[in-house]
């Protein structure tokens, strides 16, 4: 069946002029198998939403649609297309692609058929309080010099990248002044001015500004910036924003880490049941835990300087145990199961000093699952190399390299391999 009508262009979309629109019904235009996109060689991770795309087979593209594609740092919708017959069609993804927008969903559903849309409203809701509260939050760093570099939405906590750090008095009094504007519930319209009025720099690539629309959102006479995302209609449905820490990036860079909303309420509510937690644990009152945890990080320090001075003298005396077995031998080993790396680099700087040619040394530790590490010394490279390539048909998860002196790390012990390591060191060493 052929398409019944050309399709409404990205900017111009029923999401796009009535964000809170929750049903809307529409027309299948055409629908496409969709490819799996394959990940890019040294590119950056896949987000969740990438996972759920890539599993996807039908991109469906509709006359109209009240789901939002990806776009202005705000992820796409989510939701359901509902055709004549009342079955769903979950839609994990809206991919824009230049002005189209495309519903991937996992059945084909046919060009013509009248379906109705609906959208996960809670998602919806949350993006644009994300959205809109960064629009408003800019605006305010704004009037302090501190242009708005980049943003990102993350599943909690977003950021604003800014050209510097903000003080402690300017982090509160612009949280105050952010808050107070919310409270003051400012309009929040959308305008479509001429595509020759706009600021085109935040405008992607692949989108066609002759053919497309460019839309402005206003914050009353506060603020005006070029945006496609969905945003609220007033800054009292943001609710709240919340300025957390800040992280410094390239060069004098920084981010703002910041939540809006509903968000506030649920990090409050989360990070008040890990401090009842912590305070239950630690046997103390919530105002109590920092006190409580600085003296338990100073305990810490003072315990891990003693068992660093215990370790290094009970070192001491196993490098001579080493040192002995040379004596009379041309191979020594030691083998601790709670050693690190650290402990035995210890050993094998005092015995190596006493090594002689044609001797070895092998340093062991670790046990299970946890794996351990390994060090081998030998005069030559070949019998170093002999020495790790037999540990290495014993033990599965032994990686390293070296020459004479060789090291590695076990990434785990599976069953009787440690027992048939040692059981060669010892054949080996008698």
């Amino acid at each position: 069946m052929g398409r019944e009508a050309s399709p409404v262009i990205v900017g111009a979309l029923q999401c796009q002029k009535n964000s809170f629109l929750k049903e809307f019904k529409s027309v299948v235009v055409r629908c496409e198998e969709e490819k799996p996109e394959q990940p890019k060689q040294g590119g950056k991770k896949k987000s969740k939403q990438d996972g759920v795309a890539a599993q996807l087979k039908y991109a469906v593209e509709l006359h109209d649609t009240i789901l939002f594609p990806e776009g202005g740092g705000q992820p796409s919708d989510q939701g359901y297309i509902i055709d004549k017959d009342g079955k769903s069609h979950f839609v994990g993804h809206v991919k824009r692609d230049k002005l189209r927008a495309l519903h991937l969903v996992d059945e084909p559903v046919e060009p013509g058929t009248a379906v109705t849309l609906q959208v996960d409203w809670k998602r919806r809701l949350d993006h644009m309080q994300q959205h809109t509260g960064q629009h408003l939050l800019s605006a305010v760093l704004d009037k302090y010099g501190l242009n708005t570099l980049s943003w990102s939405m993350g599943d909690m906590v977003n950021y604003i990248e800014i050209p510097r750090a903000l003080s402690e008095e300017e982090l509160a009094k612009i949280s105050d002044e952010v808050n107070e504007r919310i409270i003051e519930a400012i309009q929040i319209s959308v305008e479509t001015p001429g595509n020759d009025d706009v600021k085109q720099d935040k405008i992607p690539d692949d989108y066609d500004v002759d053919k497309g629309i460019l839309r402005v959102i206003k914050i009353g006479e506060l603020d005006q910036n070029p945006c496609c995302g969905t945003h609220l209609q007033s800054t009292a449905q943001i609710l709240s924003i919340a300025l957390l820490h800040q992280t410094s990036v390239r060069g004098t860079n920084s981010r703002l880490h910041f939540i809006a909303g509903d968000r506030v309420r649920q990090y409050t509510v989360q990070n008040h049941r890990i401090l009842k937690q912590c305070s239950n644990d630690l046997s103390c009152q919530f105002d109590e835990l920092a006190d409580k945890i600085s003296q338990l990080n100073n305990n810490y320090r003072k315990a891990s300087k003693k068992e660093a001075s215990w370790k290094e003298e009970v070192a001491k005396y196993q490098a001579l145990e080493m040192i002995v077995q040379l004596e009379s031998k041309d191979m020594a080993y030691l083998y601790r199961a709670d050693a690190g790396l650290d402990y035995l680099t210890n050993i094998f700087k005092t015995v190596s000093k006493e090594q002689r040619d044609g001797q070895t040394i092998v340093l062991l530790s670790g046990e299970g699952k946890e794996g351990g590490s390994i060090i081998i010394n030998s005069s030559t490279a070949e019998k170093t190399a002999d020495i790790a390539k037999h540990l290495q048909t014993l033990v599965s998860g032994l990686k390293g390299g070296g020459k004479a002196k060789w090291q590695g790390k076990i990434s785990s012990y599976q069953k009787g391999e440690l027992e048939a390591a040692l059981e060669y060191l010892e054949s080996f060493s008698s």
